[in-house]
């Protein structure tokens, strides 16, 4: 039978792979004709990259938007010399070998003038882009507000691009830390440039005719985030803000910033035209936008976080006034106002409990419903649910949002629904809504003496400690790590051995309730001293002990009893980096049993020498004020019974004042001398007699 004709080499199915690649890019790029196409005449354009989680929102663009800049715009490329500069560049500033500040700022200053006219090619490039950030963080307000002026005109192209907007989202933040400064100033420092109240506005004003495209484009989203929390005044420190701003696969550039340029962590004051300008832009987004449109963002993955920012920015800045406008996106979102459970914005949020991305909706919708609107929204919905809510591994985090509003009632019938289930979340070490539910109760003062029956049956029916078994703390690794310290093995005992974290926060939970408090001190006392000696060296079981030894009103009896198990092992725990924070802990645990105090700064001293040769030897020695405890006794003695307010060199951190701002050494030292020569000057003077007598009556 003839074969088929075929031409042989690579060079042939070279070839071919290509021209199939010119088709199917050729095919891509086409117009796809729709019914609304046939209807209207326009045509809707799909990216061949756009990906299936587009979701083109931009259907009914308002009057005089233009056109989007296309991806496949092109402001040049580097030369290999401009490249090879940059990276230049980027190793002075990851060096930091800057001999003073000043000179670090005429670098910088060097850098910007070389890159005058360059500026979007380098926002362009995909390694000088990085370094582009890194000058940002270290610029003035000048010369930011200089490169946000070069920007402008391009931000519709640059927050599309993968690595432009990675640039704008540095700027802008950067930009807004001096928004406050000048406008406290109510003047620019130069008149050739524009504030960057100016700059903000005139960026937003570009980005608005195309907003509602912007929201769930893959790049540009994220700077449409930061943009929104900028005009609004809010804090960008806030970890639950940040979240929402970008993904944790975001790389991390560190600079050495100036002190001057930190954000404040409160909320920021900004000007009442960024409010305007952001209600715009909000509306601007939502406006085309629908109820079905605008609940597709809820489950997508690019405008979900964006979603969520809408409705917390929207209910923490007009609360009641946005929840009865018809236009707003609580309004579109649930458009019933009443949220029976056979209503449409009922099912929808039902919906959402149990989905990966729409969950993160739900819980905002949670956290930031006004109480009357909250209520509503627990008896219809949520409340009937809460049982399996809390057993399942998504939802579960919605069911801690709410418990964390529930009055005190509503909390004791939650925890009559939840208690059932705590078994299964035991067996699948889920801790964090047992925590939260002890911390609530613990708040509100419902009764926890079922929840802590439960808790006690379920990690001690294998005949295991209670807290070993809650910590998931095994003895073999234990044994390992103390008895082959020093020696190759350490490391390799360290890795086969790690507490469980989670167990850690619910047993700290535990012993902060007076209540139940009872379940982590017992199995404490009852550990012997080897394990609690390796307990107080691991990283999150360390944290238990510590969080025991606290002082606090409800258990000093415990202190009494416990405390004594560190005698003759503070020494070893204080060369220890994570014992060593134990050590410190003991100073503060023994407030009232001063005998006890005693006894352990008589270890420290025993073992000066070796407590000297380490690194956290001689900072438990400071913490413990052991210099004076050598040379002055009876100060160290005023001060281990609380009996001086001025701390002296040395002193524990946990006896100083608070709300007080430690003093120096040399403070204390001047303080009593002033006292001294004072003492000395005020004293009534006994006439004197003798050879005293003789010698001032000569004088």
């Amino acid at each position: 039978m003839p074969r088929e004709v075929k031409k042989r080499g690579r060079r042939q199915e070279h070839k071919e792979r290509k021209a199939k690649t010119t088709d199917h890019h050729q095919r891509s790029t086409k117009r796809l004709k729709t019914d609304h196409t046939a209807d209207n005449g326009n045509a809707l354009e799909v990216s061949g990259d756009a990906g299936d989680d587009f979701i083109g929102f931009d259907i009914a663009q308002p009057e005089g938007a233009h056109e989007l800049q296309e991806e496949t715009q092109f402001h040049g490329l580097l030369e290999p010399q401009e490249q090879e500069y940059y990276a230049n560049v980027n190793n002075k500033i990851v060096a930091n070998d800057f001999e003073s500040a000043e000179d670090r700022a005429t670098f910088i200053e060097a850098v910007h003038r070389e890159t005058e006219g360059k500026e979007l090619k380098v926002a362009s490039s995909q390694s000088c882009s990085r370094y582009l950030e890194k000058i940002i963080m270290l610029s003035t307000p000048e010369q930011l507000r200089r490169l946000f002026s070069k920007f402008l005109g391009n931000l519709s192209y640059l927050v599309q691009h993968r690595f432009g907007s990675h640039c704008c989202e540095m700027l802008f933040l950067q930009a807004a830390k001096h928004v406050e400064k000048e406008h406290n100033k109510n003047a620019s420092t130069n008149d050739d440039l524009a504030s960057m109240e100016n700059l903000f506005l005139q960026a937003a004003e570009e980005l608005e005719p195309n907003m509602g495209f912007l929201l769930t484009e893959r790049f540009a989203s994220h700077i449409v985030r930061v943009l929104f929390l900028i005009l609004s005044g809010e804090s960008l420190d806030d970890d639950i803000v940040k979240a929402m701003l970008a993904s944790k696969k975001k790389e991390k550039l560190d600079a050495p910033a100036s002190k001057e340029s930190e954000l404040p962590e409160n909320r920021r004051a900004v000007p009442k035209s960024f409010r305007t300008s952001l209600d715009r832009l909000i509306r601007s987004g939502v406006s085309t936008l629908d109820t079905t449109y605008l609940r597709a963002l809820a489950t997508h993955p690019t405008g979900n976080p964006v979603l969520q920012l809408l409705i917390q920015l929207e209910l923490s800045a007009s609360g009641k006034i946005k929840l009865s406008d018809e236009n707003s996106v609580f309004h579109k979102l649930l458009p019933d106002p009443e949220l029976e459970e056979d209503s449409e914005s009922a099912k929808f949020i039902a919906g959402l409990i149990y989905d990966p991305t729409g969950s993160h909706l739900v819980e905002t919708l949670v956290k930031q419903m006004p109480g009357k609107q909250f209520k509503k929204l627990y008896k219809n919905v949520l409340k009937s649910r809460l049982r399996s809510m809390s057993k399942n591994d998504t939802a579960s985090y919605v069911a801690i949002r709410i418990l964390e509003r529930l009055g005190k009632d509503d909390l004791a019938e939650a925890k009559e629904l939840i208690v059932p289930g705590l078994p299964i979340l035991v067996s699948r070490r889920r801790t964090g809504l047992i925590k939260v539910l002890i911390e609530r109760c613990a708040i509100r003062g419902v009764d926890l003496q079922d929840v802590a029956d439960v808790i006690r049956s379920e990690y001690t029916k294998d005949d295991i400690d209670f807290l070993s078994a809650l910590l998931d703390f095994k003895r073999n690794g234990v044994q390992d790590k103390t008895q082959k310290k020093g020696s190759e093995s350490e490391k390799s005992a360290k890795s086969a051995h790690k507490t469980d974290v989670h167990g850690s926060l619910l047993a700290q939970a535990i012993l902060q309730t007076s209540d139940i408090c009872n379940l982590v001190q017992d199995s404490l006392l009852a550990v012997d001293v080897s394990t609690l000696t390796a307990m107080c060296q691991d990283s999150a079981s360390s944290r238990v002990v510590q969080t025991a030894l606290s002082p606090t009103e409800f258990n000093i009896q415990f202190r009494r009893h416990f405390v004594p198990r560190f005698y003759d092992q503070i020494a070893t725990l204080a060369q220890d980096l994570t014992g060593s924070y134990v050590s410190d802990a003991l100073w503060s645990a023994t407030d009232g049993l001063h005998f006890m105090k005693q006894r352990l700064a008589r270890d420290l001293a025993n073992n000066e020498s070796q407590l000297r040769d380490s690194p956290f030897g001689r900072n438990v020695w400071k913490n413990w004020a052991m210099d004076i405890y050598s040379r002055r006794p009876g100060e160290w003695q005023a001060l281990a019974k609380g009996q001086e307010r001025d701390q002296p060199q040395g002193g524990p951190q946990q006896n100083a004042p608070t709300g007080e701002k430690q003093k120096s050494a040399i403070e204390l030292a001047r303080e009593r001398h002033a006292q001294k020569k004072s003492h000395s000057t005020n004293r009534k003077r006994n006439p004197a007699t003798g050879a005293n007598a003789a010698i001032s009556t000569n004088a």
